[in-house]
């Protein structure tokens, strides 16, 4: 009896969310983006918020927000809040915008009725294998697609105290979320756990967390875990120029390629080989097979332009989406043409991303310049990029340097660590200084910042 009733709670209710975003996108944002809301009674005004501030309040059910979110991409929280006639809140959705990776959260919405909805932001490997809803400690509904909307009965929970929520992914991993009736009791917190590489520049590899000094934007902060390189999987784009203004250059760069994925791969580690000009194409998925990666290499001719900022800002989106450490080996001539992307965009998103850059290039033409002084601005932003990921830059002259630099990169990403560390969880959206110190005497190297 008691199923059959309840089948008939569910049958009740609602086709939607009381408030919904109705277009969220998968993949990389910049420009303007139009983020379309709707939304059902009892709502009367909606209110949208970017990042935790107010952008935008709109009388009535429906409204399509414009939001600039220029060149510069970053990620950015979006909430869209419905409030009712006496200005409670009747229901809430959110979306994460230039996040490949956002964390694996479940948001509840309730009210006295218990008309119950969720919303579950989650990686793009997750997957959903269902939403549980509780009144108290009793459970009124699974569901197992979106909306994940449940209705109970008030009549059978007259003293109801609270309502819980639990997305349960298929791996195993759980997000909870509680909703107190009344007043609420508290308001969700994002989590400021911070997980960066650590790479040893010179000196003794052995490591231990205790003689090592983090200086957060001017604050010390206690290292949390220090996790060494063979306990993570490595996944490395090893990314490619197949522009024309690469033809000179192109036999090197593939001997180069073939010697850098047989001197990298251990059986955890992953490489995908990626060319490009004015798009990017995927020449291997992610493979640990060293013939795989070594045939890919020959199999594109150089042609068209160097899309060269636009390429590397795709990769590092991709990468993201990975588990474990990250690094983007960027082989070219140094030269950008055509791309829609400018470099100071890639320098705001390479910060944002937290993967290290390492840009090897070979360019004749800019080496024999540097002997004379010339190309040395072009060379500073190489630099910056990849110190400001925790990476190192090199600009060849010769094909004899190249064994030494793919030995020395590959060494490098070998003994590199994830230092784990929390952060100010009420610090802006913006770019913090961050240094490290070792008492042991080591040289280390990690991202120069970041953002929180």
């Amino acid at each position: 009896m008691t199923a059959v009733l309840l089948l008939l709670l569910l049958a009740t209710v609602a086709s939607a969310q009381t408030v919904r975003i109705t277009e969220k996108p998968a993949g990389l944002v910049s420009g303007i983006l139009y983020v379309p809301i709707v939304a059902n009674a009892p709502v009367e005004r909606l209110e949208m918020f970017i990042n935790g501030v107010k952008s935008a309040e709109v009388q009535g059910r429906a409204a399509t927000v414009q939001v600039n979110v220029g060149q510069y991409i970053r990620r950015l929280r979006i909430r869209a809040v419905g409030y009712d006639a006496s200005g409670a809140i009747a229901g809430e959705d959110e979306m994460v915008v230039n996040d490949p990776r956002p964390p694996f959260r479940v948001h509840l919405q309730a009210n006295d009725q218990l008309d119950l909805s969720a919303n579950v932001i989650f990686p793009s490997e997750v997957r959903i294998a269902g939403v549980d809803f509780y009144v108290g400690e009793e459970k009124v509904a699974t569901v197992t697609a979106e909306p994940y909307v449940a209705k109970a009965d008030p009549a059978k929970f007259p003293n109801a105290v609270y309502a819980r929520v639990v997305a349960r992914a298929t791996d195993g991993s759980e997000a909870n979320d509680v909703w107190f009736f009344g007043e609420r009791a508290r308001e969700s917190v994002d989590v400021t756990l911070q997980q960066l590489p650590l790479s040893i520049a010179s000196g003794n590899a052995s490591l231990r967390r205790e003689d090592l000094v983090l200086n957060d934007a001017g604050t010390v902060r206690p290292i949390e875990q220090l996790i060494p390189a063979n306990d993570l999987p490595l996944h490395v784009i090893l990314l490619i120029d197949y522009s024309e203004s690469m033809l000179k250059e192109l036999p090197v760069v593939k001997a180069a390629a073939k010697q850098f994925a047989q001197k990298l791969l251990r059986p955890q580690d992953r490489i995908a080989v990626v060319g490009f000009n004015q798009r990017t194409f995927w020449l291997t998925g992610w493979t640990n097979d060293y013939n795989n990666a070594a045939q890919a290499v020959d199999r594109v001719k150089p042609i068209g332009e160097t899309h060269l900022y636009d390429s590397a800002i795709e990769m590092l989106y991709e990468l993201q989406k990975t588990p474990g450490r990250h690094a983007l080996v960027v082989l070219t001539d140094g030269a950008d043409q055509g791309s829609r992307f400018k470099l100071d965009h890639l320098v705001h998103y390479a910060r944002y991303a937290g993967v290290p850059i390492y840009p090897i290039v070979k360019n004749t033409s800019l080496s024999r310049a540097m002997r004379f002084g010339i190309g040395y601005l072009q060379a500073r932003k190489l630099r910056g990029i990849a110190e400001d990921t925790g990476a190192t830059y090199f600009i060849i002259q010769s094909e004899k340097e190249l064994a030494g630099v793919y030995a020395r990169i590959a060494q490098e990403l070998r003994q590199q660590y994830q230092l784990v560390f929390y952060s100010d969880p009420s610090a802006p959206d913006s770019w913090r200084p961050l240094s490290i110190e070792s008492r042991g005497g080591q040289r280390l190297r990690i991202p120069r910042g970041y953002f929180p």
